[in-house]
């Protein structure tokens, strides 16, 4: 695989694209507005469709400040953006009126996908064998004791663990109104389905899974081999299947709402946010097999299907324990 890195500052593809815009727009027009001034802002827009195809209408903006058609200015930033892609991990397309579509490529797609199997599990963890305050919540519904430490229940920004502070990944700060144990329950039902199928992988040999936390019985658990996931099969992703296409894009939304969010947007409701990652989950086990055929005739797609489970697992223990301030239990 080849294996280009995605900038080891950023968690998600739309924080480093804003910041190749931002670059590319300080070229085209002095006195340029931060993208990330609620103000200025202008959002790129995930496809609903195609994991890694985003939308910027940065042109529309714009062309009214230097009075020039839409189209123009969009093939400008274009170019200056492409000038940026110093990795050449993006394929651009200028749509009509002024639409600049960006595609990741599939080795860089690839890239970030290991990228959050290797940082994903670090977020809400300690690695020195002390866990987060939900774990604790987590190992007392399944009947375990766990060893003191965690984040301060009065801490207004949760830094996100050793490797998170380092890149400064912070939760956005919410007065989210809690939900009831009861509408939690398919998330934590989610969250357990994935930690059972990481574990029976684990056992079989499919994939050697491992915890931050050097406890199996951890919920903040890493794929450590193979390393790195064969997700590309003939140089492309190698999930493909509609429900994978699905939770990788209910994947990545999540991911963008958590480190990225909007400053337009005043609040989100993250309940829903958390059910409908679950409910794509629930398609994804429901149509994409891992065992049987498929772990005997394409061993390279089921690993890739557990490295999305692995991801999938991640968010809903980020989901739980650090934003609806509940438990992720390991079984249910």
């Amino acid at each position: 695989m080849d294996r280009q890195s995605p900038p080891a500052a950023e968690l998600t593809p739309t924080r480093a694209l804003l910041q190749c815009i931002q670059a590319a727009l300080s070229l085209y027009i002095l006195d340029t507005p931060s993208l990330t001034d609620r103000k200025s802002y202008i959002p790129l827009q995930l496809s609903k469709q195609r994991p890694g195809v985003y939308r910027c209408a940065v042109a529309f903006k714009l062309s009214q400040l230097v009075n020039s058609p839409t189209i123009e200015v969009a093939q400008s930033i274009s170019q200056l953006i492409a000038q940026q892609n110093h990795q050449q991990n993006l394929i651009f397309q200028v749509v009509p009126p002024g639409w600049i579509d960006l595609e990741l490529t599939q080795p860089s797609l690839a890239a970030w996908l290991q990228h959050w199997i290797e940082t994903l599990p670090s977020l809400g963890s300690r690695e020195q064998g002390a866990g987060s305050r939900g774990e604790k919540r987590a190992e007392v519904a399944v009947g375990r004791r766990h060893p003191k430490g965690g984040f301060s229940e009065n801490s207004p920004s949760r830094r996100m663990g050793a490797e998170g502070a380092k890149n400064n990944y912070q939760l956005p700060t919410t007065n989210y109104q809690l939900p009831t144990t009861n509408s939690l329950f398919p998330i934590q039902y989610a969250h357990a389905r994935c930690c059972s199928l990481l574990h029976m992988a684990h056992r079989e040999k499919i994939i050697t899974i491992t915890s931050r936390n050097s406890d199996i019985n951890s919920s903040c658990l890493q794929v450590i081999s193979p390393q790195p996931i064969p997700w590309l099969s003939d140089a492309k992703i190698c999930l493909q299947h509609p429900s994978e296409l699905n939770l990788l894009l209910e994947s990545i939304a999540v991911l963008d709402d958590l480190y990225c969010p909007n400053p337009t947007r005043k609040s989100l409701n993250w309940l829903k946010i958390a059910l409908n990652l679950s409910q794509a989950f629930q398609t994804f086990y429901s149509q994409c097999r891992i065992w049987g055929e498929v772990k005997n005739q394409n061993l390279n797609l089921a690993q890739g299907r557990l490295g999305l489970v692995a991801i999938a697992q991640s968010l809903f223990r980020i989901l739980l324990v650090e934003v609806l301030n509940s438990c992720a239990p390991l079984e249910l």
